[in-house]
């Protein structure tokens, strides 16, 4: 089966129709028609319902897209393994949202110049969803808060990054006696990796006064605490500065640190593009 053919079964998947996928892989409809056609031969089964606009995957190519996704990255892994610098080929890097704002720009310039042969894909999501995917194999390295448990000897972490807590309110608000204001308490959800640090240092504060709510965003959590909805102890990322002129700080007697690291397999086919994620985040300006 050649995988190029379901590199356009997946392109039409993603895509919505034929012609879009036509697009994407500099070809015309007719071949990528004429390339679907060969694999319904091969799979003997209707993998699409085409419409004049539009082409739907049916019941059978659903099923059968995550084997053709795993065949087609195991071919580009081959022809990447031909790279004398291991610079080429797939690379899946999984980030949490603020150190994707923080650091992914520069990850991408530093792939485009060093690595241009390399096909980067970032993909966002919570530190433990993400290192879930990365043990399952779906990614070759995660950018996450460090996990609250010892990694296994397959895996290696990477500290790239410790963040301070800081006690953030409205600009406008009055809080002459910091944590004891009106104002309700947003926190850092104390299931998220990150959450669990900042709720294991401050809780006693949270419990003395109202928490409106709990979430595992902390872009939306600096939001509602700039828009007056209340006041949050979050780590100081640095897309927090941002905020800073809509939020003001306010002192601590309690300190707390979120880690950030770079976790990825021991042994890796792609541990010369691991390193070059490292080396984007120190420069990182």
């Amino acid at each position: 089966m050649d995988t190029r053919f379901l590199e356009s079964l997946i392109a039409v998947v993603e895509s919505g129709s034929i012609a879009g996928a036509a697009r994407t892989q500099n070809l015309t409809a007719a071949a990528v028609s004429q390339r679907i056609r060969v694999l319904e031969t091969e799979l003997a089964c209707e993998l699409l319902v085409r419409t004049s606009h539009a082409a739907q995957p049916t019941p059978e190519c659903l099923r059968v897209l995550p084997a053709a996704r795993e065949l087609v990255q195991a071919a580009q892994r081959l022809r990447s393994a031909t790279d004398a610098e291991g610079l080429g080929g797939p690379y899946r890097l999984g980030a949490v949202s603020t150190v994707l704002v923080d650091y992914g720009p520069t990850v991408i310039d530093v792939f485009r110049e060093r690595a241009p042969k390399a096909m980067l894909t970032i993909r966002p999501g919570t530190s433990r969803a993400l290192y879930q995917d990365l043990v399952a194999g779906h990614l070759d390295a995660v950018l996450i808060s460090e996990p609250p448990f010892s990694l296994p000897k397959s895996l290696r972490s990477s500290l790239f990054c410790e963040e301070t807590a800081v006690h953030i309110a409205p600009a406008d608000a009055d809080q002459k006696t910091p944590g004891d204001a009106d104002l309700p308490w947003i926190v850092y959800d104390r299931e998220a990796w990150g959450g669990r640090v900042i709720w294991n240092a401050f809780e006693r504060k949270f419990r003395r006064g109202h928490i409106l709510c709990e979430l595992d965003g902390l872009e939306t959590i600096a939001q509602m605490v700039a828009s007056g909805a209340g006041q949050a102890i979050v780590p100081e990322w640095r897309g927090l500065t941002a905020q800073r002129s809509n939020l003001q700080e306010l002192s601590m007697t309690t300190s707390a640190v979120r880690k950030m690291v770079l976790v990825h397999p021991t042994a890796s086919v792609v541990a010369s593009l691991t390193e070059l994620v490292l080396a984007a985040i120190v420069k990182a300006p």
